[in-house]
């Protein structure tokens, strides 16, 4: 069985403003509701999206937090997008290149020498983006400038925006990266 199936991510474009959009990996949980409380939209593995011309409220479940993220929305779009190339990194151990958008990453996941149990990653895009998880310390980097992180793991470079999400404990990671529009 191959490592690379097509999954769905989530994206939530807010406004028609360049970069006002944030996305979420495969098997985030999410609920878009009417003014009126109706679910219309919600998490599956089939891509869809939803325009929002009136006011909705989209609920979204992140894995890496305790509380919903809440958007108020009146513009935009919520929409389930496939990704191509998605490599659950716990089929094979070491280094691996996959891509999205054009751009090339090698990922490289090993044992914390610290923490008993848990993993370390370097994560290196062709584009020059690199991304270092050690021992529950993150940093990213593009020609060695510190790069914006924001909830941990949605990183914003003048390129575009990287969105990965690595596990420590399994070591599995999930990426996206979509380039600036022109």
């Amino acid at each position: 069985m191959s490592g690379f199936a097509q999954k769905t991510y989530l994206k939530v474009t807010k406004s028609n403003e360049a970069h006002d959009y944030v996305m979420y990996p495969p098997g985030t949980k999410f609920e878009l509701k009417t003014k009126e409380g109706y679910i219309v939209f919600k998490n599956s593995d089939q891509p869809g999206n939803i325009d929002i011309e009136d006011k909705h409220t989209l609920y979204v479940y992140p894995s890496w937090k305790d509380d919903a993220d809440i958007f108020e929305l009146t513009e935009g779009k919520v929409e389930k997008l496939l990704t191509y190339k998605f490599s659950d990194s716990r089929k094979a151990s070491g280094v691996k290149s996959i891509h999205s958008n054009g751009v090339t990453a090698t990922s490289n996941v090993s044992n914390s020498e610290t923490i008993e149990g848990k993993k370390n990653l370097e994560f290196v895009l062709s584009n020059g983006i690199k991304f270092i998880y050690e021992d529950g310390v993150y940093n990213a980097t593009l020609n060695e400038e510190e790069l914006t992180i924001k909830y941990k793991y949605l990183i914003y470079s003048d390129l575009g925006v990287l969105k990965l999400s690595f596990n420590s404990s399994n070591g599995k990671v999930w990426w996206v990266f979509e380039p600036t529009k022109e």
